[in-house]
Protein backbone atom coordinates (compact mmCIF):
# COMPACT_ATOMS: atom_id res chain seq x y z
CA UNK A 1 0.00 0.00 0.00
CA UNK A 2 1.58 3.29 -1.09
CA UNK A 3 1.24 6.67 0.63
CA UNK A 4 -1.76 5.61 2.69
CA UNK A 5 -3.69 8.60 3.92
CA UNK A 6 -6.22 8.48 6.73
CA UNK A 7 -9.33 10.61 6.39
CA UNK A 8 -11.81 10.99 9.21
CA UNK A 9 -15.27 9.52 8.58
CA UNK A 10 -16.68 12.79 9.90
CA UNK A 11 -14.74 14.73 7.27
CA UNK A 12 -16.23 12.52 4.58
CA UNK A 13 -19.73 13.19 5.94
CA UNK A 14 -18.98 16.93 5.95
CA UNK A 15 -17.74 16.76 2.37
CA UNK A 16 -20.55 14.58 1.13
CA UNK A 17 -23.61 15.54 3.14
CA UNK A 18 -23.93 18.96 4.72
CA UNK A 19 -26.65 20.85 2.88
CA UNK A 20 -25.68 19.47 -0.51
CA UNK A 21 -22.35 21.32 -0.51
CA UNK A 22 -18.84 19.94 -0.17
CA UNK A 23 -16.65 22.68 1.21
CA UNK A 24 -13.58 23.67 3.16
CA UNK A 25 -12.54 27.17 4.16
CA UNK A 26 -11.24 27.83 0.64
CA UNK A 27 -13.17 25.57 -1.75
CA UNK A 28 -16.83 24.91 -2.44
CA UNK A 29 -17.89 21.97 -4.61
CA UNK A 30 -21.39 21.12 -5.88
CA UNK A 31 -22.99 18.62 -6.22
CA UNK A 32 -21.68 16.57 -3.31
CA UNK A 33 -21.88 13.25 -5.15
CA UNK A 34 -21.96 11.91 -8.70
CA UNK A 35 -24.02 8.81 -9.51
CA UNK A 36 -23.99 7.06 -12.88
CA UNK A 37 -27.05 4.95 -12.14
CA UNK A 38 -27.94 1.73 -13.91
CA UNK A 39 -31.28 3.23 -14.93
CA UNK A 40 -29.70 6.20 -16.72
CA UNK A 41 -27.88 6.46 -20.05
CA UNK A 42 -26.16 9.68 -19.03
CA UNK A 43 -22.46 9.47 -19.89
CA UNK A 44 -21.23 12.88 -18.72
CA UNK A 45 -21.89 14.78 -15.49
CA UNK A 46 -20.46 18.01 -14.12
CA UNK A 47 -19.11 19.36 -10.85
CA UNK A 48 -18.87 23.07 -10.08
CA UNK A 49 -15.83 24.27 -8.13
CA UNK A 50 -15.84 27.74 -6.56
CA UNK A 51 -12.88 29.56 -5.07
CA UNK A 52 -14.41 30.87 -1.83
CA UNK A 53 -11.15 32.39 -0.58
CA UNK A 54 -10.00 35.98 -1.08
CA UNK A 55 -6.92 34.94 -3.08
CA UNK A 56 -6.28 33.54 -6.53
CA UNK A 57 -5.78 29.79 -6.35
CA UNK A 58 -4.66 26.91 -8.54
CA UNK A 59 -6.50 23.59 -8.25
CA UNK A 60 -5.55 20.06 -9.27
CA UNK A 61 -8.25 17.47 -9.97
CA UNK A 62 -7.64 13.74 -9.54
CA UNK A 63 -9.54 10.53 -8.86
CA UNK A 64 -8.58 8.57 -5.72
CA UNK A 65 -9.59 5.22 -4.19
CA UNK A 66 -10.36 4.50 -0.55
CA UNK A 67 -10.78 1.44 1.62
CA UNK A 68 -13.32 1.94 4.40
CA UNK A 69 -12.35 0.51 7.79
CA UNK A 70 -14.83 -0.80 10.42
CA UNK A 71 -14.38 2.40 12.45
CA UNK A 72 -15.54 4.43 9.45
CA UNK A 73 -12.14 5.88 8.53
CA UNK A 74 -11.14 5.90 4.88
CA UNK A 75 -7.65 4.89 3.81
CA UNK A 76 -6.36 5.99 0.42
CA UNK A 77 -4.96 3.10 -1.63
CA UNK A 78 -3.06 3.04 -4.90
CA UNK A 79 -4.85 0.27 -6.75
CA UNK A 80 -7.83 -0.23 -9.07
CA UNK A 81 -9.37 -3.53 -8.06
CA UNK A 82 -12.98 -4.62 -8.64
CA UNK A 83 -14.53 -2.11 -6.23
CA UNK A 84 -13.27 1.08 -7.86
CA UNK A 85 -14.54 3.34 -10.65
CA UNK A 86 -11.38 5.30 -11.51
CA UNK A 87 -10.27 3.25 -14.51
CA UNK A 88 -13.77 3.52 -15.99
CA UNK A 89 -13.81 7.35 -15.84
CA UNK A 90 -12.25 10.35 -17.53
CA UNK A 91 -12.34 13.92 -16.23
CA UNK A 92 -11.24 17.39 -17.32
CA UNK A 93 -9.76 19.84 -16.74
CA UNK A 94 -7.17 18.34 -14.42
CA UNK A 95 -5.72 21.66 -13.33
CA UNK A 96 -7.07 25.21 -13.46
CA UNK A 97 -6.69 28.65 -11.89
CA UNK A 98 -9.46 30.69 -10.26
CA UNK A 99 -9.72 34.23 -8.98
CA UNK A 100 -11.73 34.84 -5.77
CA UNK A 101 -15.39 33.79 -6.24
CA UNK A 102 -14.74 32.45 -9.73
CA UNK A 103 -16.20 29.09 -10.75
CA UNK A 104 -14.88 26.24 -12.89
CA UNK A 105 -16.91 23.33 -14.26
CA UNK A 106 -15.26 19.90 -14.17
CA UNK A 107 -16.64 17.30 -16.58
CA UNK A 108 -16.71 13.64 -15.52
CA UNK A 109 -17.44 11.03 -18.16
CA UNK A 110 -17.87 7.30 -17.77
CA UNK A 111 -16.41 4.98 -20.36
CA UNK A 112 -18.31 2.21 -22.11
CA UNK A 113 -19.58 -0.44 -19.70
CA UNK A 114 -20.08 -3.17 -22.29
CA UNK A 115 -17.22 -5.33 -20.98
CA UNK A 116 -17.71 -4.45 -17.32
CA UNK A 117 -19.18 -7.11 -14.99
CA UNK A 118 -22.41 -6.16 -13.20
CA UNK A 119 -21.77 -4.41 -9.92
CA UNK A 120 -21.11 -1.13 -8.14
CA UNK A 121 -17.86 0.81 -8.56
CA UNK A 122 -16.87 3.83 -6.44
CA UNK A 123 -13.95 6.25 -6.51
CA UNK A 124 -13.66 9.82 -5.18
CA UNK A 125 -13.08 12.98 -7.16
CA UNK A 126 -10.45 15.03 -5.35
CA UNK A 127 -10.11 18.78 -5.88
CA UNK A 128 -6.92 19.99 -4.23
CA UNK A 129 -5.56 23.48 -3.94
CA UNK A 130 -1.88 23.78 -4.88
CA UNK A 131 0.53 26.64 -4.38
CA UNK A 132 2.73 27.38 -7.36
CA UNK A 133 6.05 28.41 -5.86
CA UNK A 134 8.37 31.01 -7.31
CA UNK A 135 10.65 29.72 -10.07
CA UNK A 136 13.94 28.60 -8.60
CA UNK A 137 16.95 28.11 -10.83
CA UNK A 138 19.19 25.12 -10.22
CA UNK A 139 22.52 25.85 -8.56
CA UNK A 140 24.25 23.65 -11.11
CA UNK A 141 25.72 26.11 -13.60
CA UNK A 142 25.48 23.50 -16.37
CA UNK A 143 21.74 23.15 -15.88
CA UNK A 144 19.38 25.63 -17.50
CA UNK A 145 16.21 24.05 -16.16
CA UNK A 146 13.79 25.92 -13.95
CA UNK A 147 12.03 24.03 -11.17
CA UNK A 148 8.62 24.77 -9.70
CA UNK A 149 7.53 23.70 -6.24
CA UNK A 150 3.98 22.44 -5.65
CA UNK A 151 2.65 22.72 -2.10
CA UNK A 152 -0.63 20.88 -1.35
CA UNK A 153 -3.18 22.94 0.57
CA UNK A 154 -6.94 22.46 1.10
CA UNK A 155 -8.75 19.61 -0.63
CA UNK A 156 -12.27 18.21 -0.92
CA UNK A 157 -13.43 14.81 -2.15
CA UNK A 158 -16.81 13.60 -3.39
CA UNK A 159 -17.85 10.03 -4.25
CA UNK A 160 -18.34 9.06 -7.89
CA UNK A 161 -20.38 5.87 -8.30
CA UNK A 162 -21.00 3.70 -11.36
CA UNK A 163 -23.74 1.07 -11.25
CA UNK A 164 -24.21 -1.68 -13.82
CA UNK A 165 -26.88 -4.35 -13.67
CA UNK A 166 -30.50 -4.64 -12.56
CA UNK A 167 -30.00 -6.80 -9.48
CA UNK A 168 -27.97 -4.53 -7.19
CA UNK A 169 -29.19 -4.43 -3.59
CA UNK A 170 -27.71 -2.73 -0.53
CA UNK A 171 -29.24 -3.45 2.86
CA UNK A 172 -28.34 -2.23 6.36
CA UNK A 173 -28.91 -4.12 9.60
CA UNK A 174 -28.34 -3.01 13.20
CA UNK A 175 -25.94 -5.44 14.88
CA UNK A 176 -25.79 -3.72 18.27
CA UNK A 177 -26.05 -0.41 20.10
CA UNK A 178 -24.92 1.04 23.40
CA UNK A 179 -25.25 4.28 25.32
CA UNK A 180 -21.90 6.07 25.47
CA UNK A 181 -23.08 8.92 27.69
CA UNK A 182 -26.22 10.99 28.24
CA UNK A 183 -26.01 12.50 24.75
CA UNK A 184 -24.46 9.86 22.51
CA UNK A 185 -25.09 6.34 21.23
CA UNK A 186 -22.75 3.98 19.44
CA UNK A 187 -24.30 1.83 16.71
CA UNK A 188 -22.71 -1.13 14.94
CA UNK A 189 -24.22 -1.53 11.47
CA UNK A 190 -23.84 -4.35 8.96
CA UNK A 191 -24.06 -4.10 5.18
CA UNK A 192 -25.72 -6.87 3.20
CA UNK A 193 -26.09 -7.22 -0.54
CA UNK A 194 -23.94 -6.46 -3.57
CA UNK A 195 -23.75 -2.65 -3.38
CA UNK A 196 -23.04 0.04 -0.80
CA UNK A 197 -25.77 0.70 1.73
CA UNK A 198 -26.75 4.31 2.42
CA UNK A 199 -29.14 5.21 5.22
CA UNK A 200 -30.25 7.97 7.58
CA UNK A 201 -30.31 7.10 11.29
CA UNK A 202 -33.07 8.78 13.31
CA UNK A 203 -33.59 8.35 17.06
CA UNK A 204 -36.95 9.44 18.48
CA UNK A 205 -38.67 9.38 21.83
CA UNK A 206 -41.58 7.00 22.23
CA UNK A 207 -43.83 9.98 21.54
CA UNK A 208 -42.17 10.59 18.16
CA UNK A 209 -39.99 13.57 19.14
CA UNK A 210 -36.64 13.58 17.34
CA UNK A 211 -33.68 13.14 19.68
CA UNK A 212 -30.89 12.66 17.16
CA UNK A 213 -30.20 12.22 13.45
CA UNK A 214 -27.31 11.16 11.22
CA UNK A 215 -27.86 11.51 7.47
CA UNK A 216 -26.08 9.73 4.63
CA UNK A 217 -24.37 6.99 6.64
CA UNK A 218 -22.71 4.86 3.98
CA UNK A 219 -21.06 1.46 4.19
CA UNK A 220 -18.94 0.89 1.09
CA UNK A 221 -18.32 -2.42 -0.65
CA UNK A 222 -14.80 -2.50 0.81
CA UNK A 223 -16.34 -2.97 4.26
CA UNK A 224 -19.14 -5.10 5.74
CA UNK A 225 -19.49 -3.53 9.17
CA UNK A 226 -19.38 -0.01 10.55
CA UNK A 227 -19.24 1.40 14.08
CA UNK A 228 -20.57 4.95 14.32
CA UNK A 229 -21.45 7.28 17.19
CA UNK A 230 -24.46 9.60 17.11
CA UNK A 231 -24.39 12.79 19.16
CA UNK A 232 -27.97 13.42 20.23
CA UNK A 233 -29.73 16.78 20.40
CA UNK A 234 -31.31 15.95 23.75
CA UNK A 235 -30.52 13.73 26.70
CA UNK A 236 -31.35 10.10 26.05
CA UNK A 237 -34.46 8.75 27.79
CA UNK A 238 -34.61 5.22 29.24
CA UNK A 239 -36.47 4.06 26.11
CA UNK A 240 -36.32 5.34 22.53
CA UNK A 241 -36.93 4.26 18.94
CA UNK A 242 -34.40 3.94 16.12
CA UNK A 243 -35.59 4.46 12.54
CA UNK A 244 -33.51 3.71 9.47
CA UNK A 245 -34.46 5.65 6.35
CA UNK A 246 -33.35 5.00 2.80
CA UNK A 247 -31.03 7.99 2.25
CA UNK A 248 -32.27 8.53 -1.30
CA UNK A 249 -36.03 8.14 -0.92
CA UNK A 250 -36.32 9.00 2.83
CA UNK A 251 -38.59 5.97 3.13
CA UNK A 252 -38.47 4.15 6.47
CA UNK A 253 -36.89 0.72 6.04
CA UNK A 254 -36.38 -0.41 9.65
CA UNK A 255 -37.68 0.42 13.11
CA UNK A 256 -36.12 -0.83 16.34
CA UNK A 257 -36.94 -0.23 20.01
CA UNK A 258 -33.97 0.98 22.08
CA UNK A 259 -33.60 0.53 25.82
CA UNK A 260 -30.76 2.02 27.87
Amino acid sequence: MKSSKFISFWLVIALGVLYSVAATANISVFPYRIDFENTSRKRVQTVRVINTSDKEQTYRVSMVNYVQKPDGSLVEVDNDDKFYARKHLTWSPRQFHLKPREMQTVNIARKSLSNLPDGEYVSHLKVQEVLLGDPNRKKDVDSKTISMTLTPLFAVTIPVTIEKGDNLVGKTEVVSYKKVNANSIEFVLKRLGNKSSRVNLVVESQKGEQIGRLNEVKIYMTNNQLAITMKTEKELPAKAVLKLEDAKTKKEILRKDLQF
